[in-house]
């Protein structure tokens, strides 16, 4: 029986790796910075463990972390947390004398991380992308802009949300507070809402698609936009072709999210960002039958695996207790409450084949995405491993 360790178990997609390796017959070991980490609770969790915080505490997470696998057996970690997801693909050198993690290599993985660096190679080979500002003084890039409204977002950090903004004074008041706050950032024209898109993907190590999805977002938790509570597969061709031929261009290899925007305006689709790790609707694929944790596990420990690009259509899915409060939100309440009760939607966490990280995440309705990270906690770039791999921390460890 094969054994893998899947991190970030207080995530929703990290619970979908959990069931999805699980139902295979694999051994998981499921670790979580929280001892209320849903993923722990799954009845396909052989064994949960709890770790120090990956973003707090990188380099006594990493002493921890190859300490357990020097000990234990795994043929393969598989991380969803973009922090986590960061610090094994940087240090990957480390950990894979004694297990393997998951691609691509961490010069193509930055490039896809940071933001800047993303738009500059999208913007050489025209692909679609709002209107880029170039990092420079506030006041020549505020006296660059002639309209509004411009968003402003952290180039290096993922799932903090973003600040709209109308006027120059509400750019030079936002962009202040994220740059202190999170260091650079990326100013870009404000894309009216026309439906926001992802394409989900694994390519293998020659740059190439095996397995895709789809997905359409109906509801999310935030306004902007951000995570997706309810979102079902629909078909686009041409989202499909403009993923793909961003991901070959970085040389990508491994899992992905290319996620777009469309202009209301336009009705041209625009590149926001690659997300470059597990994502929080995982399990809307897998009941398409798209199964990407396994796929990625086989694709880590060295399978070939033959392209399959296809999936079931219109199928929905949705994180309950994020879609209740999407839908409080939404301004048409009518128009979308047909969608909110449809009976045959998935859910991302409920189970009845596994109802305790249900049971759990009704209490833990923070720690099923990606949380913000405290205004102390550093940043992953400014970060440097003295490697003082000496009184290494043990963790805590049972057995369900």
């Amino acid at each position: 029986m094969g054994k893998v360790l899947v991190l970030d178990a207080q995530l929703r997609s990290s619970l979908a790796v959990i069931r999805s390796l699980g139902k295979t017959g694999l051994e998981v070991t499921a670790g979580s910075e929280s001892r209320s980490g849903i993923g722990l609770y799954s009845k396909y969790t052989a064994t949960k463990i709890i770790y120090p915080n990956p973003r707090a505490s990188p380099d006594i997470f990493l002493q921890w972390l190859r300490n357990l696998v020097q000990k234990k057996s795994y043929d393969c970690i598989i991380p969803s947390h973009t922090y986590t997801v960061f610090l094994l693909t940087k240090y990957r050198d480390l950990l894979e004398p004694y297990t393997k993690i998951p691609p691509p290599d961490f010069k193509i993985f930055f490039t896809a991380y940071d933001k800047q660096r993303l738009f500059e190679v999208a913007a050489k080979h025209q692909i679609p992308i709002p209107l880029t500002y170039d990092p420079e003084s506030l006041d020549t890039l505020i006296g660059r802009i002639q309209r509004y409204p411009v968003v402003v977002k952290p180039a290096r950090r993922h799932s903090l949300g973003i600040a709209v903004c109308q006027s120059p004074y509400e750019l030079r008041e936002s962009y202040k507070h994220f740059t202190s706050l999170y260091g650079p950032c990326v100013v870009q024209d404000y894309i009216p809402n026309g439906g926001e898109f992802g394409v989900y993907t694994l390519f293998n190590e020659r740059s190439e698609p095996v397995a895709l999805t789809v997905q359409q977002r109906i509801r999310t938790l935030h306004d902007y936009g951000g995570f997706s509570t309810s979102r079902r597969t629909v078909e686009n061709e041409e989202l499909v072709r403009i993923a793909f031929q961003l991901l070959r261009l970085l040389r990508w290899s491994g899992v992905a999210m290319v996620e777009f925007r469309v202009d209301k305006n336009t009705g041209q689709p625009k590149v926001i960002e690659i997300n470059p790790r597990l994502w929080g609707s995982l399990q809307l694929a897998i009941e398409a039958g798209v199964d990407f944790p396994h796929l990625l596990y086989r694709f880590t420990v060295g399978e070939k695996l033959t392209p399959a690009l296809n999936y079931e259509k219109n199928v929905e899915c949705r994180w309950l207790l994020g879609d209740v409060a999407g839908f409080l939100r939404c301004h048409n309440k009518i128009r979308e409450l047909q969608s909110f009760l449809n009976p045959t939607i998935h859910s991302d966490i409920l189970s009845y084949d596994d109802l305790k990280p249900t049971l759990f995440s009704l209490f833990t309705l923070s720690n099923t995405s990606e949380k913000e990270p405290r205004k102390d906690e550093p940043s992953m770039l400014g970060w440097k491993s003295n490697e003082n791999f000496t009184h290494l921390p043990q963790g805590e460890e049972s057995t369900s």
